[in-house]
């Protein structure tokens, strides 16, 4: 149904042909299925991205954790605190005035060995509906709209 302005002209927004709304569906709904995966051994898709980054890098700052995940340091610290408190992650001896380092502790690299084959199946099965070669272009189309947003100047041009 359209809705009809006050001056009588019909508005006809269709958010479903914009590919912003339509990337951000997708990725809610890939989101609630690896939730629900990992929730299998306790995580959520967020704490699971958190202890893989931390993996990855054993460094990794609270502040550069928020930067990865992309999400503020409020919701970055609430996240820390959770898996602090499920001895998930420990916090490494720093210096005073020193940034916060994550690590994995022994449980934190033994759930993340758990969750990940869950996540992966996860998403192999939502992405079951493309082919290999399709699902490498989307792959490879995502980058190339990633390093354009994330440009320094942050105005997404070259």
């Amino acid at each position: 149904m359209l809705q009809e302005r006050s001056n009588g002209e019909l508005l006809d927004v269709r958010p479903d042909e914009h590919l912003t709304y339509l990337m951000a569906k997708v990725e809610h709904l890939l989101e609630r299925r690896i939730d629900k995966a990992v929730g299998q051994v306790g995580l959520t898709l967020r704490q699971f991205s958190a202890l893989a980054h931390i993996a990855r890098r054993p460094s990794l700052s609270s502040s550069d954790l928020a930067r990865v995940l992309l999400i503020t340091p409020q919701a970055v610290n609430t996240l820390v605190t959770r898996l602090l408190a499920a001895d998930l992650i420990d916090k490494a001896p720093t210096p005073p005035r020193q940034p916060l380092v994550l690590t994995l502790t022994d449980a934190g690299l033994d759930v993340l060995r758990r969750a990940e084959p869950l996540a992966t199946a996860a998403e192999a099965a939502a992405l079951g509906c493309l082919e290999p070669e399709e699902v490498a272009t989307i792959s490879a189309v995502l980058l190339r709209l990633l390093e354009r947003l994330s440009d320094s100047n942050g105005t997404g041009s070259r």
